[in-house]
């Protein structure tokens, strides 16, 4: 059947000029923190790729999928880190891809490192408008209007300490809130459909070492930005003989994720998860589910640590 969330999810964001989600939020965040702070560039001490697919609500046509590849490495001095970016990210008629360049810089502080990053992107929105279907079977032009693209710039701040344990990291995206679509009202005036609206994203955790066989990962992610409610995700992970982790995080207002990663060499991990909402729409469709994969590739004399935390 038809996505009827085209009109609530799309098109109600873009009459009220907002993005409530206007970036696609992954659950294995913590396997990928670059994703989520471009300070982090480097700091496995590897040249490192991570590829992650996530397709949400399954059996719904137009329901939101995304697709994310990075990849990132420390200069040979350690004290930079340089990374790439591409998402592709779809939902109903809007189509959006993200190139991104990423620059960190370190500094040594007591056992960790401090680090400070940049992220630069460019977001190029497509708009398939005769691909919208209106409940009251009207158009409203889109059939004319066809397909639109727009492009806009974005910039992302980070900051972020981590020692072989703990981590806690900050960023502000969008700081330039770029502008989304332009309409044309007439010859002279023209009003912008929505900006891309900066967000606050804070993230930490810590691993307790129980024994050599259970290590427990405690952690947290929060989201906020003006005239919304704070996005919060509870996760606890234990990691089962450097090998496996297995992870439950907790969302207010939607349900909890159950996540796994399985590290098959100290090189080569892969993951896998799955959102257990208590929505009334998770009833009407085949679940949201997640794949990862990373690999780390041993550039300089320095090997790859393992067992890596985060």
């Amino acid at each position: 059947m038809k996505l009827k969330v085209y009109l609530t999810l799309f098109f109600g964001l873009m009459v009220v000029g907002v993005w409530a989600q206007q970036d696609p939020q992954f659950n294995q965040y913590f396997f990928n923190p670059l994703g989520i702070n471009p300070a982090y560039a480097g700091s496995r001490g590897t040249l490192s790729a991570v590829a992650i697919h996530r397709s949400q609500w399954v059996g719904f046509e137009g329901a939101p999928s995304t697709e994310s590849f990075s990849i990132h490495s420390p200069t040979r001095s350690k004290k930079m880190g340089l990374g790439l970016q591409i998402l592709n990210d779809r939902i109903g008629p809007k189509n959006t891809v993200v190139v991104s360049g990423i620059y960190a810089y370190k500094l040594r502080l007591g056992r960790g490192k401090l680090a400070f990053g940049l992220r630069a992107s460019l977001y190029n929105y497509a708009i398939h408008w005769d691909e919208v279907e209106y409940k009251d079977g009207s158009n409203f032009g889109s059939i004319e209007r066809g397909k639109e693209t727009y492009m806009t710039p974005s910039f992302d701040f980070g900051v972020y300490y981590n020692d072989k344990k703990s981590y806690i990291g900050l960023e502000i995206t969008h700081l330039n809130e770029g502008k989304v679509g332009i309409e044309t009202v007439d010859n002279e005036n023209v009003i912008f459909a929505s900006r891309q609206q900066s967000q606050v994203i804070l993230t930490a955790g810590h691993a307790f070492v129980i024994n050599r066989l259970i290590t427990l990962k405690p952690s947290i992610l929060v989201k906020t930005t003006s005239n919304q409610p704070a996005f919060i995700d509870l996760n606890a992970s234990v990691l089962l003989r450097d090998k496996i982790w297995l992870g439950l995080s907790y969302r207010r207002g939607y349900g909890v994720v159950a996540i796994m990663e399985y590290n098959v060499t100290k090189a080569l991990r892969v993951g896998y998860s799955l959102d257990i909402s208590f929505t009334t729409l998770n009833r009407q469709n085949g679940g949201s589910h997640e794949i990862f994969i990373g690999y780390d590739l041993k550039l300089f004399k320095s090997g790859i640590i393992s067992p890596r935390y985060f």
